[in-house]
């Protein structure tokens, strides 16, 4: 790409902004510091202007709030010559909730396996949509932080309309449309299939829309099997999916005007449902009192979709239709699983590795009294469907199949059962409380541990579920146990640590119980993701052995519980201590380094 060297020199036109969008001001800070570190270490190019952009205070404002509130800083940081930019907004803002791994530090920051170092999402991102910034006129482009598209483009003069919205569109199974941005294209049955590119008008966008819905709406192509280009076939009822998509200069200055009129949003506004869904001839605004899929139901909510709708009524909207493409979304454990460690086509289209920038040292390479480093023989068993990134890890391990580890170091060997994800972890024999000759990671496990700061100190903390926890789910207070949790509930696991209610509710929630005297029990909702699981330890080694002790349900685990305070995934959030994270990979970063070239592979 351009990294390390002006864009003036990479030989073709790129990016004159990039915008990055936070949940709140602690992931703005966050995601600063990152990208000064990709500009000190060269992985950027030098004069790109990257901007992280914050999400105001209280209520969620959804990535179309989000994409409002950037356009706010755009005028207020270049004034009306950003309508002669061409920007690549990515909204990197939520809290990762189904990927508790990237929590901390980003899903834009999530590493990918390629590269010595590897490559992380944004330098994908930066590279995937260089090929349309020739293609399109001053004007957003829009993508989310833990998806990608693989695609083919022809070399011919198309151009994407320089005003409205154009979206792009990929031929998927009917399934795939039910849980995504299904498009009825213009005349549909006389697209060109075989062709790379078509551009297309659109008349009207439907979201997560039923089978019969898709069909009654003409979104569909028919038939038992259907071929596209490079040979790409799809068995049974198809249709085009979105994912990315580009707005003109038009729509800049609507969707400005917009939010100065308004002011505080108040609401959840998203940019594929709301904006996409009032374009086209056919678009109605009934999809404004379908509120399933909004988080936080606000008083103002259908008001202010319906002043979207009418804002953005009658903007051209076209598709451009790529044949030849696919839309892969990592934002789940399991998707990461599948696509990092089982998806041998979508590592052949991506460039993607399993073994990517580790060093694989034996016991006495990591002795303090070594003098013998060369010639080390490397035998290691590590399934061929593992992918391990950036990590410093014992020869004699062994890494069972589907299982993805980054940013890890340990000095004994680890055996990691399958399909586990275990990231930023830490273990040596020197700060561990008991001496073990080995590691063993139950099957199925998340593990990821996290530096955070209380009183001034930093402390680690290790959080662990089954890989297939649903942090999201909501059970009532008076239902708290039956939460499931390690292949079992929540109840056995309280029941193996010792712990009562009260020990893991979140500080408000105590507070209000034994205010109301049991009241209301049954309107509080819980979820595992502020429940206070988890407790702080003085280092990453104590923290993962404390969590593999849980893991273990061994009773000595109890009485160390009992002397450190307990912290929730949302705790993380406001006490974690990203400067100590970024020192800590740092330091893995040269270490790495420095023993690679004493591996004989």
């Amino acid at each position: 790409m351009t990294t390390g060297k002006s864009i003036a020199k990479c030989g073709r036109s790129f990016w004159d902004v990039v915008i990055i969008t936070t949940a709140d001001k602690p992931q703005k800070e966050a995601f600063e510091l990152q990208v000064e570190e990709k500009r000190i270490r060269a992985e950027l190019p030098t004069d790109l202007p990257i901007h992280i952009v914050s999400d105001p205070p209280g209520i969620r404002i959804g990535n179309g709030g989000s994409t409002l509130t950037a356009l706010e800083f755009l005028e207020s940081e270049y004034g009306y010559d950003m309508f002669s930019k061409k920007i690549l907004m990515i909204h990197a803002g939520g809290w990762s909730q189904r990927m508790p791994s990237a929590t901390i530090l980003g899903k834009v920051f999530s590493l990918l396996p390629h590269g010595n170092p590897p490559y992380q999402m944004l330098d994908l991102k930066l590279a995937l949509y260089w090929p349309f910034v020739d293609k399109i006129e001053p004007g957003i482009f829009v993508t989310c932080a833990d998806d990608f598209t693989v695609y083919s483009l022809s070399d011919g003069d198309w151009k994407i309309p320089p005003l409205g919205f154009t979206a792009l569109a990929h031929p998927s199974p009917i399934e795939i449309g039910r849980t995504h941005g299904v498009f009825v294209i213009k005349d549909v049955d006389s697209l060109d299939t075989s062709s790379l590119v078509e551009v297309r008008g659109c008349l009207e966008v439907l979201q997560k829309p039923s089978d019969e819905r898709m069909k009654r709406q003409g979104a569909v192509l028919s038939g038992d099997s259907h071929s596209f280009a490079g040979g790409v076939s799809i068995e049974g009822d198809t249709v085009y999916t979105d994912s990315s998509f580009y707005f003109g200069t038009d729509g800049m200055k609507k969707l400005l005007e917009f939010k100065k009129s308004v002011g505080d949003l108040g609401c959840e506004i998203d940019a594929y449902g709301d904006f996409l869904q009032a374009l086209g001839e056919r678009a109605t605004n009934d999809y404004i009192h379908l509120t399933s899929n909004v988080s936080q139901q606000t008083s103002n909510l259908l008001a202010r979709r319906q002043a979207v709708f009418d804002c953005l009524r009658g903007t051209d909207v076209h598709v451009l239709v790529l044949n030849l493409s696919k839309f892969v979304h990592i934002g789940t454990t399991r998707e990461l699983i599948h696509h990092f460690c089982r998806d041998d086509v979508f590592h052949r289209e991506m460039s993607l590795e399993k073994d990517v920038f580790n060093a694989w040292t034996s016991l006495n390479l990591e002795s303090e009294n070594n003098t013998n480093q060369n010639q080390i023989e490397v035998q290691r068993t590590v399934s061929s469907n593992a992918c391990i990134m950036h990590s410093l890890v014992p020869s004699s391990s062994k890494i069972a199949a589907d299982c993805v580890i980054d940013y890890c170091h340990f000095d004994i060997p680890i055996t990691i059962q399958p399909n586990c994800i275990l990231s930023n972890c830490q273990y040596l024999r020197k700060e561990a409380k008991k001496i073990i000759s080995s590691l063993i990671i139950p099957q199925e496990m998340f593990l990821h541990t996290v530096p955070v700061l209380l009183q001034n100190v930093t402390k680690y903390v290790t959080v662990f579920f089954h890989v297939d926890d649903n942090l999201k789910k909501t059970v009532s207070l008076t239902d708290l146990e039956s939460l499931p949790f390690l292949s079992s509930t929540l109840k056995h696991f309280m029941q193996s640590q010792g712990m009562k209610q009260t020990d893991i509710l979140p500080t408000e929630v105590n507070n209000t119980q034994s205010g109301n005297k049991g009241n209301g029990a049954q309107d509080t909702k819980i979820t595992l993701w502020n429940l206070k699981l988890f407790p702080a330890m003085d280092s990453m080694t104590l923290s993962l052995e404390e969590a593999l002790y849980a893991l273990s349900a061994q009773r000595a685990v109890k009485a160390a519980r009992k002397e450190h305070d307990l912290y929730s995934l949302a705790d993380l959030l406001s006490l974690k201590d990203v400067k100590s994270m970024l020192c800590f990979r740092n330091i893995l970063f040269k270490n790495i380094q420095q023993n690679l070239p004493k591996i004989v592979h």
